[in-house]
C-alpha cells in the first residue's frame, strides 16, 4: 500500500468518522493529527535526511486531497503545518533542520504559519504590521495577528514579521520560529464562523514575546524568494478538490438509495438528477486535472514558474467547488440543509476556506499578466 493509499484508507476509516463531532465543537482536530502522525504524515514534507518522508510535491497534493475528502480541517492544518516544513527546509540552519524535524518526527509536534493581520489585506499586498525587533537580550515580538490557525493546538507557530517596522518587505519580512508557550501570546478563544470551524483560528496577541536564540528563521525578505510561499495557494487547491469531491460522492450515494413515490424509482434515475450529477462531475475531473499537472511540474519549476502553477490550480479549484458545494444541496434537496449530512458542512467549508487568500480577482490579474508575458508575481510586496 503507498502513502495515498494509506492516507485515503484511514481518512475513510478514522479521520472521516470524527470530522462532524469536531465540527461542532470547533475544537482542533487532535486525534486525527496523532492518526497522521502515526503513519508519519506530520512528517510528509520533511526529507528523508531527517526521517520524514520526502513526498514530491505530486505525492503530497494527492494525501492532502484524500484528507480533506473526509475532514476538510484536518486537512487544512496539515498543509499548513507541512509548508511550515517546507520553509525550514528551505530557510533553516543545519541546527534549526535537525531539532525542529526530529521534534515533528519523534514526538509528533505541530507547526502552524501566522501571518495574517487586521489591517492588511494579504490579497493586495505582502505587509505585516507585527515587529520583531532586536535588544540586549535578543529578539521580541509585539502585535496582532488574525485566523492564527491550529492555535492553542500546535507547538511552534511561524510568525510573520516586519524586522524592526520596516515596511519593504522585500528586505524586511522576518519568519520567526516561536514556541506556544512563550509568555505574552494571548487570545480570547472567539472562532465562531460559518465553516472550517475545526481549524480554529482566533486572533492572537503577542505583548513583548521574545523569540528564543534559535528562532530566527531565514535573513530578513528571504521568505518571499525562494518559491515556497506559492505552495500554500496549491495545497489550498488540493483541499477545495477533495471537499468538493466528498460533497458529490454523498450526493451520488444518496440519490441512488433514496427512493421516492409514487414512482417509487430512486431519485438517481430521474433525468434531471442525471444532468446535474454529470455536469458535475465533469467539472471536478477539469479541475483535477489541472491540480495534477500544477503538482506534476512544481519540483522543477522555478519561482517565477510557480505562481501561475499555483494561482490557476487555486482559481479553478475555488470555482468549481463553490459551484459543486451548492449543487449538491440542490440536488439532495431539504435534507441537504440538515448538519446530520455531509453535504452542509461541505458547503459551509468550502465558503470559508475559499476566502482564503490569493482572492479569485487577484488570481485572475495574476493569471492574465502571465499569459500576457508580465510579471505574475502571487503577492504584490511593499
Amino acid at each position: 500500500m503507498n502513502v495515498v493509499e494509506r492516507a485515503e484508507q484511514l481518512t475513510r476509516e478514522r479521520i472521516a468518522q470524527r470530522a462532524g463531532d469536531y465540527d461542532v465543537a470547533g475544537a482542533n482536530p487532535v486525534e486525527s493529527w496523532r492518526d497522521l502522525w502515526r503513519e508519519g504524515l506530520l512528517a510528509g514534507t520533511i526529507p528523508t535526511g531527517y526521517g520524514g518522508l520526502g513526498l514530491d510535491m505530486a505525492t503530497y497534493v494527492a494525501v492532502i486531497r484524500a484528507v480533506a475528502r473526509g475532514c476538510a480541517s484536518t486537512a487544512m492544518t496539515v498543509h499548513m503545518h507541512s509548508t511550515v516544513m517546507r520553509f525550514i527546509d528551505a530557510l533553516g540552519t543545519g541546527a534549526q533542520k535537525r531539532r525542529y524535524f526530529d521534534e515533528v518526527v519523534r514526538d509528533g509536534k505541530l507547526f502552524g504559519s501566522w501571518g495574517s493581520e487586521p489591517a492588511v489585506s494579504l490579497s493586495r499586498t505582502l505587509l505585516m504590521e507585527t515587529v520583531i525587533r532586536q535588544d540586549s537580550a535578543g529578539y521580541v515580538v509585539d502585535g496582532v495577528k488574525h485566523f492564527c490557525t491550529m492555535a492553542l493546538g500546535a507547538s511552534y507557530y511561524m510568525v510573520w514579521c516586519a524586522l524592526d517596522g520596516g515596511t519593504d518587505m522585500a528586505k524586511s519580512l522576518q519568519l520567526a520560529l516561536v514556541p506556544a508557550n512563550t509568555p505574552g501570546i494571548t487570545t480570547d478563544g472567539k472562532w465562531d464562523t460559518l465553516g472550517m470551524r475545526a481549524t480554529f483560528s482566533p486572533s492572537v496577541t503577542f505583548t513583548g514575546v521574545r523569540v528564543p536564540g534559535d528562532g530566527m528563521l531565514g535573513d530578513p525578505g528571504a521568505a518571499i524568494r525562494g518559491g515556497i510561499i506559492e505552495s500554500f495557494a496549491l495545497g489550498y487547491a488540493a483541499v477545495y478538490l477533495g471537499i468538493a469531491e466528498s460533497a458529490l460522492a454523498f450526493a451520488m450515494d444518496y440519490a441512488k438509495k433514496r427512493v421516492v413515490r409514487p414512482e417509487n424509482i430512486a431519485v438517481a434515475a430521474d433525468p434531471t438528477v442525471q444532468r446535474h450529477v454529470g455536469e458535475l462531475a465533469a467539472q471536478l475531473d477539469a479541475a483535477g486535472l489541472v491540480v495534477a499537472d500544477s503538482a506534476a511540474r512544481w519540483d522543477a519549476a522555478d519561482v517565477l514558474e510557480r505562481g501561475p502553477l499555483a494561482n490557476r490550480a487555486k482559481y479553478m479549484t475555488t470555482e468549481v467547488g463553490l459551484h459543486v458545494t451548492s449543487k449538491v444541496i440542490q440536488i439532495v434537496g431539504g435534507r441537504g440543509a440538515y448538519k446530520d449530512y455531509p453535504a452542509e458542512r461541505a458547503f459551509r467549508d468550502l465558503r470559508t476556506c475559499t476566502l482564503m487568500p490569493p482572492t479569485v480577482d487577484r488570481m485572475l490579474e495574476a493569471i492574465g499578466k502571465s499569459a500576457l508575458g508580465l510579471d505574475a508575481s502571487m503577492f504584490n510586496v511593499s
